[in-house]
């Protein structure tokens, strides 16, 4: 009959190693979400130069933001120039083929700078939502282990305040008894 107060502090105890491990997995998802956030912060800040680059409009700095896919796009123009002279029989078809690959190579070079301007607005607004969700997701699994550790520390302390309560109760309740035997002893006695 004895084992119901120590149940109860072995259940307060339990619960309250509970809510400290729930805590240090908060903190230790806070410290995460800071690690992550400063390895993929170098990454967003590269797209964002970038891209906040190609949506000046200034051609030089386009230019200049694109120069090492237009250098893919040379030398594989190059290589295809060079293969059209190496392989193609002598002619008009011949002729063809070199013009047509320049102006292959002039059209592409123009898509990448017109293109990357257009795509830069985009760009920079996925950039922030990813930012703003990676954020949020980490702030919410931080929040919800501090509520649910917090919600133990609130249970443990509301069970510390009731058997106070039961034990002021019971000793009130004695207390009212004895009053009463002892009213009852004046009378009779």
């Amino acid at each position: 009959m004895g084992g119901g107060k120590n149940d109860s502090s072995q259940a307060q105890a339990g619960e309250l190693a509970n809510s400290t491990a729930l805590t240090q997995l908060a903190q230790q998802s806070g410290a995460n979400a800071n690690q992550l956030f400063q390895a993929s912060f170098p990454g967003f800040q590269s797209a964002e130069n970038f891209n906040q680059t190609l949506s000046t409009g200034d051609p030089y700095a386009i230019a200049q933001a694109v120069a090492p896919a237009d250098q893919q796009i040379a030398a594989a123009t190059t290589g295809a120039r060079q293969n059209i002279l190496n392989n193609a029989p002598a002619g008009g078809e011949k002729n063809l083929a070199l013009e047509q690959a320049s102006v292959n190579q002039g059209a592409q070079t123009g898509s990448v700078a017109s293109q990357g301007y257009l795509n830069s607005f985009n760009n920079l607004a996925q950039l922030a939502g990813s930012g703003i969700s990676l954020g949020n997701q980490s702030l919410g699994s931080a929040t919800s282990a501090y509520g649910t550790s917090n919600s133990g520390y609130n249970n443990v302390f509301n069970q510390g305040v009731e058997q106070k309560g039961s034990t002021l109760g019971a000793l009130g309740g004695l207390a009212g008894v004895g009053g009463q035997l002892g009213s009852s002893y004046l009378q009779w006695g």
